[in-house]
């Protein structure tokens, strides 16, 4: 299982345009969505996807310093307009991190932050009636 999952994030990152840019989101959240389903129980796992309002993963334009200064760094950011939700994913950061890379989403940084605006009405993982 884990070599398909390597082959379609292969074809995945070659697709060009829009289509490969949705295919990665789609990717992404499905992803995260599994990684909350493994770790909290259902009701938990509820309430945090039903309060997340992205993940996006994207590398971080901020200057480094160091001898990797030039790589570029790759982060994974969870926006949630929930405090408790916040609280919740920033206690089970490490734990999300790994079973994300387990997922085969591969960033350096997990961060946990306030959804601010507009994006506060979305909720790409509302369960559907």
């Amino acid at each position: 299982m884990k070599k398909l999952a390597g082959e379609l994030s292969k074809v995945i990152s070659n697709l060009d345009g829009d289509a490969g840019k949705f295919m990665r989101i789609a990717r992404n959240n499905d992803c995260y969505k599994q990684a909350v389903n493994t770790i909290w129980n259902k009701n938990a796992a509820c309430l945090i996807l039903e309060n997340t309002n992205a993940v996006y993963i994207r590398e971080d334009p901020a200057p480094r310093k160091g001898p990797d200064k030039d790589k570029p760094y790759i982060v994974c950011e969870v926006c949630s307009q929930d405090s408790m939700v916040r609280s919740e994913l920033d206690t089970h950061r490490e734990l999300l991190h790994l079973e994300l890379r387990k997922l085969g989403l591969n960033f350096e940084e997990l961060r946990i932050k306030p959804s601010r605006g507009a994006m506060r009405s979305r909720h790409p993982f509302k369960a559907k009636n």
